[in-house]
Formats: C-alpha cells, sequence, structure tokens
C-alpha cells in the first residue's frame, strides 16, 4: 500500500536536519510534495538527494492551511489513495507510515469509518510521551479521539476532500483541531495509534512559572493562537466544552503571559491585534 501514499510537508526555513529527515520519509512514501513558506528564499537544493519529489516555491508565508490546500489541488497530488501531512519539527520513526496503513486497514475491516489516523508523539519541550486523558479504544493500540496532531496525519484523499479540505480561515496552530472536528461532524473518526510513535517539537519551550508551567511560544504565534480562536468559537462544530476553554483562554492567557513570559512588549501587541483582527474576522498573515 506505500505505493499509493504521497507526503506533503510544509517547510519555515529548513536546515540541512530537515533534509536528512525528509530522506528518511522518502523511503516510507512514493512521492514528496515540500510547500516552502519561507518568504523570499530558494531551498530547493538542500533537497538535492531525494527523488520522485516535488518543491513549491512560495516566497511568501501562507500559513500552514493553504500551503497544504495548495498542494492537494496538485493534480499529481489527486491521484494518490493516501496523504501524511508532516511539518520540519518532526522527526520521522522507522516503519511509521507503514504501520498507521496497517492500523487504518484493522479498523476498516471492523467496518469502521476513519477520516484521519495518527501516532502518538514524543514532545521533545516536554520530554514525555503525549496522549490524550479522554480516549476510547477501538482495536488493539488504537483509540478514538478528539483530536490528533497535524504531523503524521493519514487521511484518504477522497475523505479530506469530500469535508473541503484545510480550513485556510486558521492559519497555523489550530487547524488540525479544526480538521479534526469537521470529520467527527460528518460521521468519521479520528484516530490514535499507540503502535508506532512521533518525535516532535512543538514550537516553543516549557517555562516554569512557581507552580505551574508555561509553553513559551515566539511572540507572533500569540496574534494567530488569540485570533483564530474566535473563529473556531464561532464554528458549529466545535465542541461546546472547546468553545468555553477558548473564551477562559482569551480572558485569562494575555495577563499569565504578559506577567510570566519575556518580551512583554512585543507580545502584548500581538496579543491585542489578535483579539482586535478576531473581532474584525481578519483572516490571512499579520499585516500591521
Amino acid at each position: 500500500m506505500l505505493e499509493n501514499v504521497c507526503g506533503l510537508v510544509t517547510l519555515f526555513f529548513p536546515d540541512f536536519s530537515v533534509a536528512v529527515n525528509m530522506l528518511k520519509l522518502q523511503k516510507q512514501v512514493s512521492f514528496i510534495v515540500l510547500i516552502d513558506n519561507t518568504p523570499n528564499a530558494d531551498n530547493v537544493e538542500l533537497f538535492k538527494d531525494l527523488t520522485d519529489f516535488l518543491y513549491i516555491r512560495n516566497n511568501v508565508n501562507l500559513g500552514l492551511s493553504a500551503a497544504f490546500n495548495k498542494a492537494l489541488n496538485i493534480e499529481q497530488v489527486q491521484n494518490f489513495d493516501f496523504i501524511i501531512f508532516f511539518d520540519q519539527d518532526s522527526s520521522v520513526q522507522d516503519n511509521l507510515v507503514h504501520t498507521l496503513l496497517r492500523d487504518y486497514d484493522n479498523l476498516v475491516k471492523k467496518s469502521l469509518k476513519v477520516g484521519c489516523i495518527g501516532p502518538a508523539y514524543f514532545e521533545l519541550n516536554a520530554n514525555k510521551l503525549m496522549l490524550p486523558r479522554s480516549k476510547k479504544l477501538l482495536c488493539d493500540g488504537v483509540y478514538s479521539v478528539k483530536s490528533i496532531i497535524t504531523s503524521s496525519m493519514l487521511v484518504k484523499y477522497s475523505d479530506i476532500k469530500q469535508i473541503g479540505f484545510w480550513n485556510e480561515d486558521l492559519f497555523l496552530d489550530l487547524a488540525d483541531w479544526d480538521l479534526c472536528w469537521r470529520f467527527q461532524k460528518e460521521g468519521y473518526l479520528c484516530c490514535l495509534s499507540t503502535n508506532t510513535y512521533l518525535i516532535h517539537r512543538l514550537g516553543a519551550t516549557i517555562k516554569k512559572s512557581f507552580f505551574f508551567s508555561l509553553r513559551e511560544g515566539s511572540p507572533i504565534r500569540e496574534y494567530y493562537q488569540m485570533r483564530d480562536a474566535f473563529q473556531l468559537i464561532c464554528k458549529s462544530y466545535t465542541p461546546l466544552k472547546i468553545r468555553m476553554y477558548f473564551i477562559f483562554r482569551l480572558c485569562v492567557r494575555p495577563i499569565v503571559h504578559l506577567m510570566f513570559l519575556p518580551q512583554r512588549g512585543l507580545r502584548g501587541k500581538y496579543i491585542f491585534y489578535g483579539i482586535l483582527d478576531g473581532f474584525l474576522g481578519k483572516k490571512g498573515v499579520f499585516s500591521r
């Protein structure tokens, strides 16, 4: 079945370690599409040792959703049965794709309608294997969950096409949650396999403050996380509990982050415009 899998990978200022990782991925899929969101840069030479791949240079940061959709609309990609999504912060483990395909097939044999499946992941900043508290066992080592992360998410092309691909209103962090919830709205399952795992870095360090820990991300991410939360609060398919969580986060998170995280001035600016643009319904890249 591996000949029916295409890997889509978003890039943003990639380095040599990303190229090495892509060589590992190439052994597990038949074709790779690299979508480079690095502004005004051509990084194709980094991947000169790859074969059977396509490099897309955007010259601007389109965001995760728009970048993936650009690749999904390429005719060559449409010919594959399965798509597996990655970002450059993940380390591909041996037999990851094979294991996910096997688990997907086992679920289908049980007459289950699978929308997406991904592995458990070891988060480097937290230094632990990340597993959701709420999960329901479906078969050996595979669970039904509310959402999985983007990287190593395996879908059938026809299924993701049916729900409308990625939501381009969401620029970055919340796009995977949105996709999972739209799958579930259409009666699909969102599945997590513990039979394989991914090594991943969420793009933020862990900062300990008194009796709790904070995830210290880039200040610009404050903007997208605040703004795009407004988008999901307004969606009918967003679980009520998550809507309440977003409302709480919009109220509390700015105070906590400005008290305990560095670059307060810049962080405050992005938080302010994130809330403002969320109210205004602004989309796309931050432009002020």
